[in-house]
C-alpha cells in the first residue's frame, strides 16, 4: 500500500512544509500582537490548546536537526559545532537590535502616547539604563512581545551539546528532557527574570518541545513512517484536536462551557503556557502528526505561487519576527490613538502582513541573485 506521508528530505532538497508552517505561525503571531484587531480571533490560539508559539519552537528544533545533523554526519563535529555556533549568535545579536529599535520606537511614539513606554515594558530601561542593558544581554530581560526570541536563543545555544547527543544517544537525550520537564514543573523549577518574576517561557519546561523537534530531525528514517501512518495514532489524534477545540470554544461561549463536568475543569485548568503545560504539549503533537501525515513533503500544493510569500517568511523567519514586533506595535500604537473601526483594524493587520511578506521575497532576490523560483536549495 502506498504511504500516506513520505520522509523529510535531506540537506540538499528543502522541506518547503518546515517554511509553510514557520511563515504560517509568524503571520499568526503578529496578528496575536496586536490586541485590538478583531482579526486575532481567528488565530489557532481561540480553538485549541497550543498556539503559534508551540509551532515555533517545534520547527525550530526540527529544522535544526535536519541542518546539523546532516552536516555532523558528513562534515564533523567541529564544522558542525562552528556552524551552529555562528546560528545562535546571529539569534543573539538579532535580539540585542531589535530590542534597540523597538526603544527608538516607542521613544517616538511617546512623543504622544506616554503610557507607551510601560506597556513595551521599556519604562525599567529608561530609569535604570545601564542595570537593564546588562539584563538584556545576560538574557534576563525582554520587552513585550520579544519573550519567543529570548527563548530561542537560550535553546539554540544548547544545540552544539544537544544535536551531536541526539545522533549518538537519542533515548538518553529525551529521557534527560523529559525528566527536566517533569522536574521542572514538580519543583516550580525557572529563570529568574529581571527585575522580577520569571522569563514568560520557561525554557525549562519549553526544552522538550525543542528537542522532540532535534531527535525527530536528525534520526530521519522509516520508523517515521510507521508512527506518521498509523491509523491508531491518527484517530487519537483527531479526537484530542476534537476535545481541545470544544473546551476552547467554551472559553468564549459559555453556554458551551456550561456542559463541563467540574471535576474534568479542575483537571485540566489551568492551561498554563509559561510552563508549557502538558495539554498543550500534547494538543501539539496531536496537531504536528495529523498535519504531516496529511501533507506529504512532495506535496505540488507547496509549490503554489500563492504560498511563496508564507513560504519566504518562513525561510528568513528571524528577520521577518524581528520586523513583525516592530510593525505589530506600530499598529497597536496606531489603534490605540483611535483609529480602531473595523477597515482600520483590517486595513493596518494586512499591510503588516505585506511588508513582512515583501522583506521576505526581497531577502530571497537578494541571495539568490533572481526572484525566487522556489527551486530545492
Amino acid at each position: 500500500m502506498k504511504s500516506i506521508a513520505t520522509i523529510s528530505p535531506a540537506l540538499m532538497k528543502r522541506d518547503l512544509r518546515i517554511d509553510l508552517f514557520r511563515g504560517l505561525a509568524l503571520w499568526w503571531i503578529y496578528i496575536n500582537h496586536i490586541p485590538e484587531s478583531y482579526l486575532n480571533r481567528f488565530t489557532p490560539k481561540n480553538f485549541g490548546f497550543s498556539d503559534a508559539a508551540e509551532i515555533l519552537v517545534f520547527l525550530s528544533g526540527l529544522a535544526s536537526g535536519c541542518v546539523y545533523g546532516d552536516l555532523l554526519r558528513r562534515s564533523g563535529f567541529a564544522v558542525a559545532s562552528s556552524r551552529m555556533a555562528r546560528r545562535s549568535f546571529e539569534i543573539y545579536i538579532a535580539q540585542m537590535l531589535t530590542v534597540v529599535l523597538l526603544l527608538a520606537e516607542v521613544s517616538y511614539i511617546a512623543a504622544w502616547q506616554p503610557g507607551m513606554f510601560d506597556h513595551a515594558n521599556l519604562a525599567i530601561l529608561l530609569q535604570q539604563p545601564a542595570e537593564t542593558l546588562l539584563q538584556v544581554a545576560l538574557l534576563r530581560y525582554s520587552p513585550v512581545n520579544l519573550d519567543p526570541l529570548l527563548l530561542m536563543v537560550i535553546l539554540h545555544f544548547a544545540l552544539i551539546l544537544l544535536v551531536p547527543l541526539t545522533i549518538g544517544a537519542w533515548p538518553l537525550v529525551l529521557t534527560g528532557s523529559v525528566a527536566l520537564y517533569v522536574l521542572a514543573h514538580l519543583f516550580d523549577w525557572y529563570i529568574p527574570a529581571y527585575p522580577r518574576g520569571q522569563l514568560y517561557f520557561n525554557p525549562l519546561n519549553w526544552q522538550l518541545l525543542f528537542v522532540i523537534g532535534i531527535w525527530w530531525g536528525a534520526n530521519r528514517g522509516d520508523w517515521q513512517l510507521a508512527i506518521l501512518n498509523s491509523r491508531a495514532l491518527a484517530v487519537l489524534a483527531a479526537g484530542y484536536v476534537l476535545f481541545s477545540f470544544v473546551i476552547t470554544l467554551g472559553w468564549q461561549i459559555h453556554a458551551i462551557e456550561d456542559y463541563v463536568p467540574g471535576w474534568l475543569s479542575q483537571l485540566i485548568y489551568p492551561v498554563d503556557k509559561t510552563n508549557l503545560d502538558i495539554l498543550r504539549l500534547l494538543h501539539f503533537a496531536a496537531l504536528a502528526l495529523l498535519c504531516w501525515r496529511l501533507l506529504p513533503s512532495n506535496a505540488s500544493i507547496l509549490k503554489a505561487r500563492a504560498l511563496w510569500p508564507l513560504i519566504r517568511c518562513g525561510e528568513y523567519s528571524l528577520a521577518i519576527y524581528c520586523a513583525s514586533v516592530l510593525l505589530s506595535f506600530a499598529a497597536h500604537a496606531l489603534l490605540s490613538m483611535g483609529w480602531s473601526s473595523l477597515a482600520a483594524q483590517t486595513l493596518l493587520t494586512f499591510v503588516g502582513l505585506g511588508l513582512m511578506s515583501a522583506l521576505a521575497m526581497s531577502l530571497a532576490a537578494i541571495d539568490r541573485g533572481v526572484f525566487p523560483d522556489l527551486r530545492p536549495l
